[in-house]
């Protein structure tokens, strides 16, 4: 994954910082997806793709179905 820079107001800035980790991710996964959506050519093939990689990427860590499953549902 890559890094870009959105401006944002300052108490928004100041919320994400002491936000937890947890909070951060999701929110970032949000934006990720509505940033595919407006920018990407293929949004839906993109995002497959990506989910595929995440998908091998928290299964070597270790993550079972189980447990994503648990997590999705506290939201």
């Amino acid at each position: 994954m890559d890094r870009i820079v959105i401006e944002v107001d300052d108490n928004l800035a100041k919320a994400w910082r002491i936000a937890s980790e947890k909070k951060r991710k999701e929110i970032g996964n949000k934006i990720n997806v509505s940033l595919a959506q407006e920018f990407l050519k293929d949004p839906a093939g993109e995002y497959l793709d990506f989910l595929k990689t995440l998908r091998n990427d928290v299964a070597q860590k270790g993550l079972t179905q189980d447990e994503l499953d648990e997590i999705l549902k506290d939201k």
